[in-house]
């Protein structure tokens, strides 16, 4: 097992990498559309050989039954709107389809949505019950057609977040009242993986404590925290431990 793991957070990190970087330099810094635009290229390259990967699908699972397990009560097949934050070609939110009543995948790179809503259609799936958008959100309010979410999920992502501050607000604004954030990434543990390791990723983190999440979710007024440990992965010869961290975006902000 250990060598189909082996892969799995490093290609599931870097899948992913583009997104989350860029949206959380979006804010701040311009020089994330130059860093975006070539993430984009890579990864619309590489899209076929990444969906194909048993190692990206066997975490997928291993979320997916996690998020089952320690919050049940968000998925309901007859209501629960999902959006899928950074979904790559679409592993997770296949998992978590059959268990929600619609699945929305956002993406920036064109090959991972593309091949997204391939497969989708070739399962037959009806693009109102899952489809994938590749497109930059910037929290300006009408975006996705004034959509809003029951669920949003943001897979092994956050640690390649210049600023996981910014990008917490942009996808609390897309929560409905109630709604949450579920983010799955590496715990910070004594052995880490350096940032060497990565020098062709900006901004990438090894890892991060219960404490960093969770302020960083109250900042932006998600209450109801959790922080689990979820399950394991190996990336770069290190056994890493990933969290689920939830918060819910409370009912007054309806008004």
């Amino acid at each position: 097992m250990s060598n189909e793991q082996g892969p799995e957070a490093e290609h599931t990190h870097h899948g992913h990498a583009h997104t989350g970087h860029h949206h959380g330099h979006h804010h701040a810094h311009a020089h994330g559309d130059s860093f975006a635009g070539e993430n984009a290229k890579h990864y619309d390259a590489s899209a076929q050989e990444y969906d194909a990967r048993p190692d990206v699908q066997e975490l997928a699972r291993r979320v997916a039954a996690a998020i089952q397990k320690l919050h049940p009560s968000l998925l309901d097949e007859d209501s629960t709107a999902v959006m899928d934050y950074a979904c790559g070609t679409g592993a997770l939110s296949r998992e978590l389809a059959p268990h929600v009543k619609s699945v929305l995948g956002v993406d920036i790179s064109q090959g991972m949505v593309d091949l997204y809503n391939t497969r989708v259609s070739n399962q037959g799936i009806p693009p109102e019950e899952m489809r994938a958008v590749c497109v930059e959100l910037k929290g300006t309010g009408d975006e996705l057609d004034g959509a809003k979410f029951d669920v949003i999920t943001c897979s092994m992502a956050y640690h390649h977040f210049s600023s996981i501050e910014d990008t917490t607000r942009l996808l609390a604004s897309f929560l409905k009242p109630g709604g949450s954030l579920l983010v799955i990434d590496i715990i910070k543990g004594e052995q880490e993986v350096t940032p060497e390791s990565f020098k062709h990723i900006v901004a990438h983190r090894s890892g991060f404590a219960e404490s960093e999440i969770r302020e960083v979710f109250e900042g932006s007024g998600l209450a109801d925290f959790s922080f689990t440990p979820a399950t394991h992965a190996k990336t770069h010869g290190h056994d890493v431990a990933i969290f689920i961290a939830r918060g819910r975006k409370p009912l007054q902000d309806a008004a």
